[in-house]
């Protein structure tokens, strides 16, 4: 009964261990723990012949060596073993206290995996299979009946009763199996591999050097610096908490740290960022630090980088503003709607609702969706007759939110204090800030077109990856089964499906803006019904260390997706593109972000696109309000609802005086880098500049009803 309550005590001190999330193996052999643990016994009975004793077991033996080493870390970084909370077991506790305090003395030399292929096919401690939350490891129990000959020789056994043996075990969740039939050398090697590259990013790259880097990111000091900027923020966090971790071993922390952490920060000091950092770190001068990356990033256009900021230029900038009393003007946040003077306002809600127009008389209440094509034949006007005639008249207004105006949505902003002083070419502090368009959504028909792709086909389906020279290869697989990637570039099928276009491997690499592939269809005739499944895969193993971007194209839709997330594998599914009676659908795949389309609803800054949203607020852009001309006038259509979930720039370069323009590169960065945080309601909406061609559709409400299509 002893041995029994010993090992209930370990199996709860293991579940407590697991909750951590991480286990480990502490740098002791399985042999000195077993000759330990038999060598603490105060009165180690001999069972069967002189050389076994109670406690040499050869099930208890294989479990000792095998896993008495295993540990978890608490928050202080001290260690944690099986034994850790053995008490009131007699002769157990001694060996108990023994092993933990021989294990605490060691430090971790690996983690700690089990395989299902190791479980399965080797140790067979029980059957299992690959649903199971548990695993056991270790022989619970056996039984031995003995016979004549063996009674005589061991003398204190007989041959009729039946022997109960009780061995070490212990239950694995299945967080701590690997299913990947892999070896445990291959699963633990990656871990192994992280611990010095990181740990020397850690000890050699110092936090400034890190800010300082991030800072030329956002200067445009580094050509494709933007692409590295994810791995600076996770790198900057995670020095962060390296420099603050007090008594905390440094060793324990970089395994902790390690264990969830994805290649591309854990080999971060190895990556062409991370051997910039160490340059800088070591003392390299700045400019020919940036100038040496520039080259090496893009031999063409190095020179066409911004010089990075110097500290006395920063200084000069810091006094020049303080003396001039800009300070406060700096500080600024979100516009909410009385901050707006009641001269600049061209229309305001009233609580009247627009009911339903002819229109839409039979469409089914259920759904508020509508098709962009139900508009085609609405009565146009434009938008100065319709500030002039039609808004005056308007008790409410309702604008119908496309997928493309995502790089319509704009903020207004403010310095904190009304009466600041002005920073902009006009006479008040107030600004706006439009939600940038996706990042090379606008060159990647052109790019494909440029490399001689076609971009006119039945179906197009165009891959963009220009952050990273990894190779990325875009997949279509046809209902037919048919794979349609770089093993069959240029070969067009019966389907009429074709890859004309590869970046990194077969067509060789690409500059940054022409790492693109693309698969077209030219005959709708030909290709079968059913579901063409389109996937991207990492083909240089590394997991997508950057995003990528898609676009599709069909009948004049366009859909673009993005993917940004951490990925645990090297294929991701995209989209399940659907051809049915001449018809194509998509869905996005789970792990994409819709970023526009015509045909899939999707939700931009808090409403859900394709619907109609009321209008709050109806205002010019704030450098035509008063008497001030200065610059393009937008028409602000501010939506009840509506607002940024991002950090957004309180100012822009080219609106700012002359004056503070003589520290431009300063003014850049600073306006990079202190972004407000958007925090309660504030106004946002549908931002349109008068000189570039768009066009709105409106439902009005006030002494008559009508549906417009407003062109700017």
């Amino acid at each position: 009964m002893e041995f029994k309550n010993f090992n209930e005590q370990i199996q709860v001190q293991f579940a407590k261990m697991c909750q951590t999330g991480m286990l480990f193996k502490a740098d002791v052999s399985g042999s000195e723990l077993w000759e330990m643990y038999l060598s603490s016994f105060k009165n180690d009975r001999k069972f069967r012949d002189p050389n076994s004793s109670t406690h040499n077991c050869n099930l208890c033996h294989n479990f000792i060596r095998r896993y008495g080493n295993i540990i978890s870390v608490n928050e202080d970084g001290t260690f944690e073993t099986l034994f850790s909370e053995v008490k009131d077991v007699d002769e157990y506790d001694a060996p108990a206290a023994a092993l933990d305090a021989l294990i605490k003395s060691r430090q971790i030399k690996d983690v700690f995996f089990e395989t299902y292929k190791e479980l399965n096919l080797n140790l067979n401690y029980e059957s299992c299979n690959k649903t199971q939350k548990t695993y056991k490891l270790g022989i619970e129990t056996n039984y031995k009946q003995y016979t004549q000959v063996e009674v005589e020789v061991f003398g204190v056994v007989n041959t009729k009763d039946i022997y109960e043996f009780n061995h070490f075990f212990i239950e694995l969740p299945r967080k701590f199996v690997d299913f990947s039939g892999d070896s445990i050398e291959s699963v633990t090697a990656k871990y192994r591999d992280r611990y010095p590259v990181f740990g020397r990013a850690m000890e050699e790259i110092s936090l400034d050097t890190l800010k300082l880097v991030k800072d030329l990111i956002n200067q445009g000091s580094l050509l494709d610096g933007t692409s590295h900027l994810h791995a600076i923020d996770e790198m900057i966090a995670y020095k962060v908490k390296f420099d603050a971790r007090g008594d905390f071993p440094s060793d324990v922390w970089l395994w902790v740290a390690i264990y969830d952490m994805s290649e591309r920060v854990a080999k971060f000091r190895n990556n062409v960022i991370g051997t910039l950092c160490v340059e800088l770190t070591e003392g390299k001068e700045l400019n020919k630090a940036c100038v040496s990356w520039n080259e090496r990033v893009d031999p063409i256009n190095f020179h066409k980088a911004t010089a990075p900021i110097t500290k006395k230029q920063i200084d000069d900038a810091q006094k020049f503003v303080a003396e001039n009393g800009y300070l406060e003007s700096f500080n600024r946040r979100l516009v909410n709607m009385n901050d707006i003077n009641v001269s600049e306002i061209k229309h305001i809600a009233t609580n009247n609702e627009i009911k339903s127009v002819t229109i839409f008389d039979d469409i089914k209440p259920t759904s508020t969706q509508h098709k962009r094509a139900e508009f085609d034949k609405l009565q146009e006007i434009s938008i100065e007759n319709f500030m002039k005639d039609v808004l005056p008249n308007c008790t409410s207004i309702q604008a119908y939110l496309e997928n493309r105006m995502d790089g319509n949505l704009v903020v207004l902003t403010m310095a904190n204090t009304q009466k600041a002083k002005s920073i902009f070419k006009w006479n008040n502090n107030y600004s706006w800030t439009f939600n940038g368009n996706l990042a090379g959504k606008s060159q990647i028909k052109k790019a494909v077109k440029g490399r001689g792709g076609n971009v006119d086909g039945v179906l197009n389906v165009r891959l963009y990856f220009p952050g990273t020279e990894n190779d990325y290869d875009l997949h279509m697989k046809q209902p037919n089964r048919v794979d349609i990637s770089y093993h069959n570039v240029r070969v067009r099928n019966s389907a009429s499906g074709v890859l004309d276009l590869d970046a990194q491997g077969v067509d060789g690499a690409q500059t940054p803006e022409n790492r693109v592939e693309n698969i077209t269809y030219s005959n709708l005739n030909k290709m079968p019904e059913g579901n063409y499944s389109v996937t991207v895969n990492d083909y240089s193993q590394g997991k997508f260390p950057a995003e990528f971007f898609i676009e599709i194209e069909y009948d004049g839709n366009i859909t673009n997706l993005k993917y940004n997330s951490k990925h645990n594998s090297n294929n991701v599914a995209v989209a399940t593109i659907t051809l049915k009676n001449g018809q194509f659908t998509v869905v996005a795949g789970k792990d994409m972000e819709v970023t526009s389309s015509n045909t899939i609803s999707k939700e931009l800054w808090g409403l859900e696109s394709n619907n109609f949203h009321k209008v709050n607020l109806i205002c010019l852009s704030p450098n035509h309000w008063g008497n001030n001309k200065q610059g393009n006038l937008h028409y602000m259509f501010m939506l009840e609802g509506c607002g940024t979930p991002f950090d957004i720039r309180g100012f822009h370069n080219e609106n700012l005086l002359p004056e503070l323009l003589k520290y431009k590169k300063v003014m850049e960065v600073l306006g990079a880098t202190s972004k407000i945080k958007p925090k309660g309601k504030h106004l946002a909406g549908l931002g349109f500049n008068s000189t570039v061609k768009d066009e709105l559709i409106v439902k009005c409400a006030g002494s008559f009803k009508r549906m417009l299509k407003i062109k700017f």
